[in-house]
């Protein structure tokens, strides 16, 4: 996902521009006038609740920057009648490190503005896991917030500074779109094989699976497992008609000149079942094949 807007191409920025602001210059310059209501130097801070987003998803949502993403965002309580600021943010929490700073404009002894480091936890606190995600958060000094308590709203705008340590959020970010990538490749599989399960005994029997190439020659994954099983459910009707024809060659080979041997030799004496121990004896013979036996009456 992209950004929504791009400030370097909407304010024509000469080629070359960077910002980097000093912490003086952000609070004096940039957050005073926003709480006043008052124009940007330049408008290229993007406005967000930033506490509703995990860091690695901010960089999208920012106006500029390639490695500091800068952005206005209010800030609420943790309790309604509390003064402590509600530090979750998304599936983490962000957790204070190091002492505030003072920010003073030169050449004064007011202090106009307080900065706040923050590193980012992954999962809930406090068995958080630390991440390489820092923020600089800039607030006003000057502001009365016992004015609003029983409100959830602590401040309507504080400025940050957000960027990555090691600068590996871009690695990341490729990481997830590869995983997205092959998750939905391998649905697109799991599609085509259950198309082929709906597909009827009689289609299936006669359907010619022809091979799906990608743009660089190659098998798509798709095609192949489509393949796969086409090959699979040959196999087991070739074995099925082998196990057949078979028995059938079996029956056909078999002569009735031995099946009236075997009938003779069982009904002359009993024979033993070496599975069972049943005796078989010549009564139980048909009379049409038992030896030396007529039908005719004796006169």
């Amino acid at each position: 996902m992209g950004r929504t807007r791009d400030a370097e191409a909407e304010l024509n920025l000469p080629p070359g521009f960077r910002f980097h602001p000093t912490d003086e210059e952000l609070v004096v310059h940039y957050l005073c006038r926003k709480t006043a209501c008052q124009c940007q130097p330049v408008p290229i801070i993007a406005e967000i609740d930033l506490y509703k987003y995990e860091p690695w998803e901010l960089p999208d949502k920012a106006l500029f920057g390639n490695r500091e993403w800068y952005f206005f965002t209010p800030r609420d309580r943790k309790y309604p009648n509390g003064s402590r600021p509600n530090r979750a943010a998304g599936k983490g929490y962000w957790k204070a490190t190091g002492a505030d700073k003072p920010i003073s404009p030169k050449g004064s002894n007011r202090t106009v503005g307080i900065k706040k480091a923050l590193v980012f936890y992954s999962g809930k606190a406090p068995k958080g896991v630390k991440t390489d995600w820092i923020m600089h958060e800039y607030r006003l000094a000057d502001v009365n917030r016992s004015a609003n308590k029983g409100s959830l709203r602590l401040d309507n705008w504080v400025l940050c500074r957000l960027y990555n340590k090691k600068n590996t959020w871009e690695k990341t970010k490729m990481q997830k779109q590869e995983e997205t990538s092959f998750g939905e490749t391998m649905q697109s599989v799991d599609d085509a094989l259950s198309d082929s399960f709906r597909t009827p005994e009689s289609d299936v029997e006669n359907e010619v699976v022809l091979p799906d190439f990608d743009d660089l020659g190659y098998l798509s994954q798709a095609s192949t497992g489509v393949q796969a099983l086409s090959a699979c459910k040959t196999a087991a009707h070739q074995m099925i008609e082998k196990s057949q024809k078979e028995d059938s060659e079996w029956f056909m080979d078999l002569k009735l000149d031995d099946l009236q041997s075997s009938y003779t030799n069982f009904g002359s004496t009993p024979i033993s079942d070496a599975t069972n121990q049943d005796y078989y004896f010549q009564s139980f013979v048909s009379p049409l094949l038992r030896p030396n036996h007529t039908n005719m009456r004796q006169f």
